[in-house]
């Protein structure tokens, strides 16, 4: 499941002709970014570690009078703790995400909010001194939503702020449950 970073990279060789496929009309808005921030798990998923710093990048495309547009992204989480009776742990993880978003741009307003949802693809693994059953990797599939908002700072740079709820569990029951909010500080431009 190493290959999973790759997803990406494969969906946006595609782009092309993906933006026949993108709806409304005007032209079209692209937007690139790097999301900094925490990954918090839920509370049933991850009571052995609660919260993982968070990076990943993003790519955006949709029509300026739009219904909604399409997200494509990936990212990274990683956390080293010690405890008790586990030991010296380590837990990362990678996440691939393609998804729709529907902006809503309101005159006066200096940020534009929006909301989304889509699918994910996961990998993690954990490695414990002391092996117990959740040691190991595991791979799965899920689905997000997600609402937040971004500012213009410029005609070619942007910033927001960035919340997504990832279920990935609910497929596979394995013993890493992934479930959790993704908060993020997003910097971009607008290409």
């Amino acid at each position: 499941m190493k290959l999973l970073p790759l997803l990406p990279v494969l969906l946006l060789a595609s782009c092309s002709t993906l933006r026949d496929y993108v709806p409304g009309g005007g032209d079209l808005r692209e937007r690139a970014a790097l999301n900094l921030g925490q990954r918090v798990f839920s509370d049933h998923s991850a009571n052995w570690l609660d919260e993982q710093p968070n990076a990943g990048i993003e790519y955006s495309l949709w029509r300026e009078d739009g219904a909604f547009g399409y997200d494509f992204g990936l990212n990274y989480h990683r956390d080293r703790i010690t405890m008790p009776v586990f030991g010296n742990t380590v837990m990362r993880g990678w996440e691939a995400t393609a998804g729709l978003r529907r902006t809503f741009e309101i005159e006066g307003l200096p940020f534009t909010p929006y909301i989304g949802a889509g699918v994910t693809g996961w990998w993690a693994d954990r490695d414990e001194e002391n092996n117990t059953a959740r040691d190991g990797e595991e791979s799965g599939a899920g689905v997000y939503e997600r609402f937040g908002a971004t500012m213009n700072l410029s005609d070619h740079a942007y910033i927001g702020l960035d919340v997504r709820y990832s279920q990935e569990d609910f497929i596979q029951g394995g013993n890493l449950n992934m479930d959790g909010d993704v908060v993020s500080l997003t910097l971009g431009v607008i290409i």
